[in-house]
């Protein structure tokens, strides 16, 4: 396991690093084509409408934004809350040129979720998670290559026999898009700065520099293969991650995902229109994912790391130009968390997660 001093002398690195590649990046794409954006079909005139972003690797939503418009998540509207990949997180960018239905200012989305898995028994470990954000979008030097803001808060209760601790994460991530190769290829270069703790602790094990670099690349209008590595900054074997897979849409009702560290398949199962005039479906899916975290905690006087693997079912209903709104029943397992002192494997639970965006 990486020590504390071994940490702070990767962060220069790593920050270097992030520099370099963002005037890399800038060099390659400066004489670059502003890329087009052709007039969007009307609503009622496709026989699969969906919502606009419903399949975002469908011909039909590259019909009207050719450019990568949902990088990692292919078509869920809610940011899945885990830190062990941040890549995977739904990115939606609605910039200025981007269809109607989306919205064309600074301010994008909100995010809101909650996780709760029960104590069962003495080796149980409940878990109660909340965590909010905001994705604010900046033109950098242009819409077609924007700069995401995204403050964050979240709160993890842990409870079990004769111990309970509540930790904090706040922050603000930045991450920059950049096309390279017109339709094709583009970059997604991110950088957080988090205060990771329980208001107690001090020093460096609260502060986490996470950092990605990936690239995404268009093999055809239904197939996008991304390529990276993830820096958690945490203090376990998750330090460095690696990123990698397809997202494939065969059609405007299924979607699939097969990545690392993150597979899903989901389908549309009904499209229908509101008296409002308003656009929604229902999709069911099913997915394997990693839940994790990693905080500054006074009571051990170390970092406190949790990780686990997650089996779930959900359910989600998306509407145009209102909240998705999505439910989750899921098995956890593999359950382990560690300090400096030692470790422990909890028992394996269920758990339910409630999400929206709007």
């Amino acid at each position: 396991m990486p020590t504390t001093a071994a940490m702070k002398n990767r962060l220069p690195i790593f920050t270097s690093l992030a520099l370099v590649s963002c005037l890399f990046l800038a060099s390659i794409g400066a004489g670059q084509e502003s890329l087009h954006f052709p007039p969007e079909e009307p609503i009622w005139a496709n026989p699969h409408p969906g919502l606009g972003n419903v399949s975002p690797g469908s011909a039909s939503a590259f019909a009207s934004v050719p450019s990568v418009r949902t990088l990692y998540s292919s078509d869920s509207e809610t940011e899945t809350g885990s830190e062990l990949f941040p890549l995977v997180k739904s990115t939606e960018l609605y910039l200025s040129r981007l269809p109607g239905n989306k919205r064309t200012g600074v301010f994008q989305r909100l995010n809101v979720s909650t996780l709760w898995a029960p104590d069962n028994g003495s080796k149980g470990l409940g878990m109660t998670e909340f965590d909010l954000s905001a994705t604010f979008a900046l033109p950098m030097p242009t819409p077609d290559s924007p700069l995401l803001l995204t403050p964050k808060f979240s709160t993890t209760f842990f409870n079990a026999e004769g111990w309970n601790e509540t930790f904090h994460t706040t922050g603000l991530g930045m991450r920059w898009i950049r096309p390279i190769v017109k339709n094709k290829l583009t970059a997604d270069l991110g950088v957080s700065v988090l205060y990771s703790g329980d208001f107690k602790a001090k020093g460096s094990d609260t502060i986490r520099v996470p950092v990605h670099l990936a690239g995404v690349w268009n093999f055809n209008p239904r197939t996008k293969i991304i390529l990276g590595v993830v820096y958690t900054d945490r203090r376990d074997d998750y330090n460095i991650f690696p990123m990698a897979g397809l997202i494939w849409t065969p059609n405007d009702d299924v979607s699939v995902e097969l990545l690392v560290p993150r597979l899903r398949v989901a389908q549309r199962i009904r499209w229908f229109g509101s008296a409002g005039g308003d656009e929604q479906s229902d999709w069911l899916y099913t997915a394997f994912e990693f839940g994790s975290g990693s905080w500054g905690s006074d009571y051990f006087d170390s970092r406190f790391e949790y990780r686990d693997l997650r089996l779930l079912l959900g359910y989600e209903r998306r509407t145009r130009l209102g909240p998705t709104l999505g439910l989750e029943v899921g098995y956890m397992f593999d359950r382990h968390m560690e300090v400096k002192y030692g470790s422990a494997h909890p028992s394996d639970s269920v758990f339910l997660r409630l999400r929206t965006a709007f």
